[in-house]
């Protein structure tokens, strides 16, 4: 199975597009438990415990290098597949998913293809990453610098971070679904993959 799920990365990702995707979700889960452990007043004071206190400054240095990575991984995909493969609905393109979609009609998984809807959902996915390592990053150089819009940042962040924990709960749940279907049909005797 674990063989599977590599050759399959392998076929979807290049080796840097491959380990900054796994990156990029470790790291997006490691903050998201950090949040639960930091503390950030209105006023922008860091709770003073020992565990509140270090969990703030490490959730910002993680998100600024989260920040970092999303916008070199976005620029890879971006320059690799061009902007219309994942959103082509913004020039009313839905050939691809219309296709993709009568295929999960009669309960086929339909190969990853541009424009569709794997490509699709990846998309929704880098955009959730943007809204919140930008909203982060706001926040941070507001906070930073005493700003009066501080705060609305923050909470404008948190509220955004929930749109990564849906995604990354929904494209993981996704994924590992695609995988064991793959993994049942490459077991079946009458598959093409024996």
């Amino acid at each position: 199975m674990l063989k599977l799920i590599n050759d399959s990365l392998d076929r979807t990702f290049s080796p840097t597009s491959k380990y900054l995707h796994f990156s990029l979700i470790f790291l997006i889960i490691f903050q998201i438990i950090l949040s639960e452990f930091m503390e950030v007043s209105s006023s922008g004071v860091i709770g003073q415990s020992a565990v509140e206190y270090s969990s703030t400054w490490l959730h910002i240095g993680t998100g600024l290098l989260l920040f970092c990575l999303s916008l070199v991984f976005t620029s890879i995909e971006f320059k690799k597949n061009g902007f219309l493969h994942f959103y082509p609905y913004a020039v009313g393109d839905f050939s691809q998913l219309k296709s993709d979609i009568n295929q999960l009609k009669i309960m086929e998984l339909p190969e990853p293809a541009p424009r569709g809807l794997a490509a699709i959902v990846q998309g929704l996915g880098l955009g959730a990453l943007l809204l919140v390592v930008i909203s982060g990053g706001t926040w941070f150089a507001l906070w930073f610098n005493d700003a009066s819009l501080a705060n609305a940042f923050k909470e404008i962040h948190e509220s955004l971070t929930g749109l990564i924990e849906i995604y990354i709960i929904g494209h993981g749940a996704l994924g590992l679904l695609h995988f064991l279907i793959e993994y049942q049909n490459r077991k079946s005797p009458s598959s093409k993959y024996r």
